[in-house]
């Protein structure tokens, strides 16, 4: 772990950095060295309930937003692939101290492993530097993800959002399977979305759900500015 590199990228320096340490330890590695006594599910728990107070409140000041609004956008924010995403931004895989097992499983880039350590930095900032201190971290991480959210740009289902629109705006979006390719064991499906009946976007997947939530991301950012 390098402290100094990833404490610049969230805006806080530690005073106690065992909290730090603690909050990067998967229960993993705390299981393979025994000597290591605390792992982060306990700070996750705190940071969830830090979190969701502090997105609250950001949306809150929002003047402009009912209950309804605040209460979708929180659920869009404050959710693994939010979090996992964020992670990632600030490297934080690199931090990370996970098990043998869990390592050669991939944990690093896992997204579970990833917003649950997201969480639990954010616990260890409040034991550490209190509530201005977590108030300061969130508006330095998560300021750019509340625009996009409020602007409807922060999206995970990219079909059902495609096919939503295509509700509201009146056009038939239709999603087919043009292509496969590999063995049993390692298929790679082509999905295109098709509007109005015309090819509009194409992209490959491990499973034919990938392939046309894949494709409907592309057409998605295609048309992002129309």
């Amino acid at each position: 772990m390098n402290r100094i590199i990833l404490e610049e990228k969230i805006n806080y320096s530690f005073k106690n950095e065992e909290l730090l340490l603690e909050a990067l330890t998967h229960s993993s590695y705390a299981y393979e060295h025994r000597k290591v006594k605390r792992h982060n599910e306990r700070l996750e728990f705190l940071g969830d309930a830090v979190l969701q107070l502090l997105i609250s409140t950001i949306l809150f000041e929002r003047e402009n937003l009912n209950e309804g609004s605040m209460t979708k956008l929180r659920a869009r924010l404050v959710c693994e692939p939010t979090l996992a995403r964020i992670a990632r931004q600030i490297n934080l895989q690199e931090h990370l101290r996970l098990g043998h097992g869990e390592t050669l499983g991939g944990g690093a880039d896992n997204d579970s492993n990833l917003a649950n350590a997201m969480e639990a930095v954010l616990g260890a900032v409040f034991i550490d530097g209190g509530y201005d201190a977590c108030v300061k971290v969130a508006q330095t991480l998560f300021a750019a993800y509340i625009d996009l959210a409020i602007e409807g740009k922060l999206i995970y289902d990219h079909k059902s959002y495609l096919l939503e629109t295509a509700h509201k705006k009146d056009f038939t979006v239709d999603f087919k399977i043009i292509d496969q390719s590999g063995p049993d064991h390692n298929r790679r499906f082509t999905a295109a979305v098709y509007i109005d009946g015309q090819l509009a976007a194409t992209a490959e997947g491990k499973t034919k759900k990938e392939a046309e939530q894949g494709a409907a991301a592309a057409y998605i950012e295609q048309n992002k500015n129309e």
